[in-house]
């Protein structure tokens, strides 16, 4: 449900020194690696930057620039990928053979024109993450003040981007933002790459309340393997992964979660896990921990397929 491969492979790249390839390169995500599944669907996000957005000018320069980025890669792999933007075009990727790529962005402070808002309604985006890290003109960042909710205008955002089909993304927005969101839109809440703060208590992470409420909205909750997240030791494994799966199905929500492993948005991650090939590491922790391969199937790949085929 998550990762930020694009931004890799944009001018703005955090962890690469040269621009690569969706094909083949040596971040954490490319088709090549992706092959070894039978079925592969990604989430790819625009990513707003480590930097704060200076102005709706750089807000429009960085989002057309990441769009454009995200639609060549797409071109230059069109017989591995299809774009998605609907259940039906998910169902033909399938039927096809080809990876299903669906496109969000990370971090609304990246729409601030009304051209820009439309234009990323226009190239099939279904997923908006409110805020980044820092305070912006929409909202703030959890890891910021926790305290500090929507703006006016987050919540305007909230609602247009609700009518025309958007599912709005919890990820980095803080508590109180999170919980004024819920009572502005009747949609289903999405966390697509966060954890449990009942056993990791960082600020990125879902406090029980916040993944109930997700629960009970029929929303979607993506297990990120960034450490920090993870466990307040230095490294991790993927039974910490598996510790926090369990605390979310012992809230109830089985069937509400899938992974939004944080693919090229960070630098650490279970010692099992170098890269997207590595999931198979977590599949073989679960079934030590007698999870069935229903469960798991629905944990990586089912429940999510579910979720876009009811509201895609």
């Amino acid at each position: 449900m998550h990762c930020d491969t694009i931004y890799e492979l944009s001018d703005y790249r955090l962890y690469r020194r040269t621009r690569e390839t969706l094909r083949c390169n040596s971040g954490h995500v490319d088709l090549q690696r992706a092959g070894v599944y039978d079925h592969y669907a990604q989430v790819f996000a625009l990513f707003c930057g480590s930097k704060p957005v200076a102005s709706p000018e750089d807000a429009h320069t960085r989002f057309t620039h990441l769009l454009q980025t995200a639609q060549q890669a797409f071109a230059d792999c069109g017989e591995e990928l299809m774009l998605c933007r609907t259940a039906k075009d998910w169902k033909q990727a399938q039927q096809r053979g080809k990876t299903a790529a669906f496109l969000s962005v990370e971090g609304a402070e990246l729409l601030q024109r009304e051209e820009d808002i439309q234009t990323a309604l226009e190239a099939g985006v279904r997923i908006v993450t409110l805020t980044w890290n820092h305070d912006s003109v929409y909202g703030c960042g959890a890891v910021t003040d926790q305290e500090a909710g929507l703006k006016p205008a987050g919540k305007q955002l909230a609602q247009y981007l609700s009518a025309h089909g958007v599912y709005l993304d919890v990820s980095h927005l803080s508590e109180r933002g999170f919980w004024e969101l819920a009572d502005c839109i009747q949609t289903p809440l999405l966390a697509t790459h966060s954890d449990s703060r009942s056993i990791c208590n960082h600020p990125r992470n879902l406090t029980d309340a916040q993944f109930c409420e997700i629960i009970r909205r029929g929303g979607l909750v993506g297990i990120n393997g960034y450490v920090p997240f993870l466990t307040k030791h230095r490294t991790a494994s993927c039974e910490d992964m598996v510790r926090h799966i369990e605390h979310f199905c012992e809230l109830g929500g089985e069937k509400q979660l899938c992974i939004g492993a944080d693919w090229d948005g960070c630098d650490r991650l279970p010692k099992e896990i170098s890269d997207v090939t590595g999931m198979e590491h977590l599949a073989e922790a679960l079934a030590r921990h007698n999870y069935s391969e229903q469960q798991i199937a629905d944990l990586f790949y089912h429940n999510a397929a579910a979720f876009i085929s009811q509201y895609f």
